[in-house]
């Protein structure tokens, strides 16, 4: 059996040759469907594999199965049926070595569960390869699992959907491929862009299916794989000889009659060397193989690459002859019978056993060791069928060429050596001595209790160590739910089954290193469908996605974002209307009101983004929107609002007052930029981007497949900047809050505080939701994730809501007029009236107005002593604790001087306000 020295070096074995496995056609003559299966077409002078779309659906599709599975056959099992159908209306999944044509032409489909691909290591021997193919098969075809074959050599095609029907031998043993698959960033192996650089290729595998020995122990002591677990495999490895041979001598079958110097004779004049087709046409042939002989109907190639062939069929049977080795007359004491012995890199006892038990036996093979290559090892089994030849040598079973002959009398039959043991085993030669040219004797023979023979063996499998964390770990939750790992690990096979399987593949003799393989796997897969569904397919597998109905909450995140946004641009519109008409006055700051309304737009803009289906776009740009929209929407007004306090406060104290406008506007955009920046480092750090929620449901859908609800949501890797974000608004609210409260003492026609509460009241209130929503859908266990898109879907609601409530909480008051019917007729106290008194009592002081209403403008002594009764009562206020105080501001001027109430003063800082907006510089005065 074929395995790496104790060091864990790459073996490379040869190909047996492609040219017998390629079904040759062209245009007039193509019998690709007649000899390989419909579908398969002529390309390039060769039959292509008809199975590229799938194996299991082109043989279910044929007549023998159309009535097994009929609609009207009772006795068949409804989910049979059901996987017929389902393998029947779409082919396998592609994998990363389908080409751009192979989906145009609609052989494969994309992964839509998204699963990780796995790639599987066929090894050089037939029954691993078949392993590997039938694993192929599962994953791509019944489970939706992308899946590819790693030969392990560059330039070496095993893929079971090959197009051109490849079936190359690569290596076997090889560590370095499930070191790579370990390194591989999430277990990825199609990171590794192999090339046919044989330099630069690395293999890269997830699963070896077939281990025999113990040549993956670095593999699992280093943390790179897990413990191997058994397959269910028996499979043996050992010396064999042809069945033929036994027939004529029975003693040929154990050491008893091979062993001592009385059967040297014996086994030297038995077992004959094989012979070269080239050799035999220069040392044997009299004529140099230009006649046909019996032997060679031609010379071999000119080329040279038939020159060291031990059999071709139909062209050389292969030929055994004695040499000086075999001559006991001339060496009697060193003459010696041939064996077969494998090449370098497997694992080989030959000289151990024959050296300790005595048996003139000796190989001589082109290897380092005198042994054979994998292909003319073969060649000579079949050259001792052809011939009748005796051999013996070391093969191992299961296997194509032990299959082959296992029914005839070339039979390849056990040769019984001494009995084994631990002891035996634990005195065995290192198997990386065995090829090494510096080899002592001791190395090479080893301890004689290390002599017996093999034993069976049953043979184990092996999964890299993180695939099972990858695929429990990965960013993306449909990948969380490939059940690659699962089916490896419920795979089993027996010894029967792949028995089964080869003598299928042999008995078919049209392509054998091509698409006869591939069928005879195929068809015993069709065969026991039922078992390896029940068996190796988890609960709940095949899954197939289907979108979440969360309509009425999306439903109505849409209709509310759109209501949102049409009722702000609305807003907008009759708030420049009535500014162009002159409806406001200047206190009105029609620039904040717009900023106001700017922001409030974005939010709401924001909140659709969060409402439609999840992207990368929309989830950057719903971010975007809703920060630097509450900055727009607060900070305006925040600056607007504190600058009233303090003009008011200055104004009390006398102080001369300047407003700025471009300086106030820069500073509300500043912070808005602040906003942004934070954005811009949130997108480029930690993009939002789109997420999947999944819910595994108990229904499935007409061919069997468990539903899965499907919904998507934004999120990023981190969640501190959602939290920062609603810390952010937050504290806004708070110091809009604050202001609010303070703006009680200004005058009335430029004190909004009582809205701009209510306002803030609602903001915080729809903030508060949004951060329930959002921390709720963070602490979600794996099985109510399907629950986060319909809470985005609330959150995007209540932003809607916000704007909403806010435009008409803030800006109804300037579409709709308040009317008080109990309010008294107010006396006219405005700053006009009592200028007129000033003018009136200084005769010479200059008015601030001097527009008066007809019924007030008689300045007669009457109406001017009734006017100071009631400015003297006017001149004390009662305070919240019972108190009188003064309500008024004594004027000088000109060397005179004037009580006025405080609200006439405040009634001039109103007109200060409105005519240069909200900047102030104060300079102390005593005037």
């Amino acid at each position: 059996m074929r395995i790496t020295s104790i060091t864990g070096a790459i073996m490379i074995i040869p190909l047996s040759p492609r040219a017998e496995g390629a079904v040759a056609c062209n245009e007039t003559h193509n019998p690709c469907e007649d000899l390989l299966w419909k579908g398969s077409r002529c390309r390039d002078g060769f039959c292509t594999n008809p199975f590229q779309g799938g194996c299991l659906r082109a043989i279910l599709d044929s007549e023998e199965y159309n009535g097994k599975y009929s609609s009207d056959d009772t006795g068949t099992m409804e989910s049979m049926k059901s996987l017929r159908r389902r393998l029947l209306s779409r082919p396998r999944v592609c994998n990363s070595e389908d080409g751009s044509d192979v989906v145009e032409q609609g052989l494969c489909v994309e992964s839509e569960n998204e699963y990780t691909e796995v790639r599987i290591y066929s090894q050089d021997w037939e029954s691993s390869m078949v392993m590997a193919w039938i694993m192929q098969i599962l994953y791509s075809e019944l489970l939706g699992v992308p899946s590819t074959i790693e030969s392990g050599v560059a330039n070496k095609n095993a893929n079971f959907y090959d197009e051109s029907n490849r079936m190359e031998y690569g290596s076997s043993y090889d560590a370095s491929a499930i070191e790579n698959a370990l390194n591989a960033k999430g277990g990825d192996c199609t990171m590794y862009k192999n090339g046919v650089d044989e330099q630069e290729y690395a293999p890269c595998a997830h699963l070896v299916m077939e281990i025999w020995f113990d040549g993956y122990d670095r593999s699992v002591e280093s943390g790179a794989a897990e413990a191997l677990k058994l397959v269910g495999m028996v499979a043996f490895q050992g010396w064999h000889i042809t069945k033929f041979s036994i027939k004529r001598d029975p003693s040929l079958s154990n050491h008893f009659g091979l062993s001592g110097e009385e059967n040297r004779r014996k086994l030297a004049e038995t077992f004959k060397r094989p012979t070269t087709w080239r050799d035999y046409c220069t040392l044997v042939s009299t004529k140099n193989c230009s006649v046909y002989d019996g032997v060679a109907k031609r010379a071999p190639a000119e080329d040279g690459s038939e020159d060291n062939k031990y059999f071709s069929s139909g062209l050389y049977t292969g030929y055994f002859r004695v040499t000086e080795k075999n001559d006991c007359d001339a060496n009697p004491t060193t003459c010696t019978g041939h064996v077969l012995d494998y090449p370098c890199g497997w694992t080989s006892y030959i000289k151990q056993q024959t050296w300790h038990n005595k048996i003139a036996l000796e190989s001589d093979g082109n290897e380092t060791n005198g042994g054979y290559t994998y292909g003319e090892l073969v060649d000579i089994w079949y050259a001792a069928n052809a011939t009748k030849s005796d051999v013996i040598g070391l093969w191992f079973s299961p296997d194509a060429t032990f299959s082959t002959f296992a029914r005839s009398d070339s039979a390849l039959t056990q040769v019984l050596l001494p009995t084994t043991s631990q002891e035996c085993l634990d005195n065995r030669v290192d198997m990386a001595k065995r090829c090494d040219p510096d080899a002592t004797e001791i190395d090479l023979y080893g301890d004689s209790k290390g002599a017996c023979g093999e034993n069976h063996v049953t043979t184990r499998k092996m999964a890299v160590e993180n695939m099972q964390s990858n695929i429990n770990t990965h960013a993306n939750p449909k990948s969380r739910m490939s059940p690659a790992y699962d089916v490896y690990e419920a795979f089993s096979f027996t010894s029967v089954e792949i028995n089964d399987i080869m003598g299928d593949w042999i008995s078919r003799g049209v392509d054998k290193y091509g698409f006869d393989l591939r069928l005879a796997t195929c068809k015993w897969m069709t065969e026991n469908l039922d078992h390896i569904m029940k068996s190796f397919v988890p609960p709940s597998h095949p899954r197939i996605l289907v979108p979440s109905n969360n309509s009425a909450l999306t439903i109505a995140a849409f209709v509310f974002s759109a209501i949102a946004i049409l009722l702000t641009i609305g807003t907008m519109g009759g708030i420049l209307f009535k500014h162009q008409k002159g409806s406001f006055g200047r206190a009105t700051q029609i620039e904040f009101l717009l900023l106001l309304l700017a922001g409030l737009f974005m939010v709401s803009v924001g909140s659709l983004l969060l409402a439609i289906e999840p992207s990368t776009g929309t989830c950057v740009g719903s971010i975007w929107m809703i920060n630097v929209g509450y900055t727009t929407q607060l900070v305006p007004t925040l600056i607007r609002v504190s600058t009233i306090i303090k003009i008011v406060k200055d104004s009390m104290k006398m102080k001369i007052v300047m407003v700025d406008k471009k300086k106030m506007f820069r500073r509300s955009i500043g912070i808005s930029g602040l906003a942004a920046i934070y954005c811009l480092f949130w997108t480029i750090f930690d993009t939002p981007h789109s997420e999947n929620s999944l819910e595994v449901t108990g229904d499935q859908n007409e061919f069997g497949e468990t539903i899965v609800k499907l919904s998507h949501y934004c999120d990023s890797d981190s969640d501190v900047w959602f939290y920062a974000s609603f810390t952010y608004q937050a504290i806004l609210l708070l110091c809009a809050s604050a202001l609010a409260y303070e703006m009680r003492q200004v005058p009335n026609s430029v004190n909004d505080s009582k809205h701009l509460a209510i306002m803030i009241y609602s903001s915080f209130f729809f903030l508060a939701l949004r951060f329930v929503m959002y921390v709720v859908s963070e602490t979600l266990s794996d099985d109510s994730q399907l629950m986060r898109a319909p809470l985005q879907n609330a959150r995007s609601l209540f932003c809607s809501l916000d704007t909403v409530a806010n435009i008409l909480i803030f800006f109804s008051r300037f579409f709709v007029k308040e009317i008080d019917t109990t309010a008294k007729k107010p006396v006219n106290r405005g700053s006009d009236f009592f200028a007129d008194n000033i003018a009136r009592r200084g005769g010479g002081l200059t008015t601030m107005s001097r527009s008066k209403e007809p019924s007030e403008g008689v300045n007669s002594a009457a109406t001017f002593a009734e006017d100071e009764k009631v400015e003297e009562k006017e001149d004390f206020t009662m305070e919240d604790d019972g108190h009188m105080s003064k309500s008024t501001v004594r004027i000088r001027m000109k060397g005179r001087s004037i009580n006025m109430p405080k609200w006439v003063v405040e009634e001039m800082v109103e007109k200060l306000v409105a005519e240069y907006g909200s900047e102030i510089n104060t300079d102390e005065s005593d005037d």
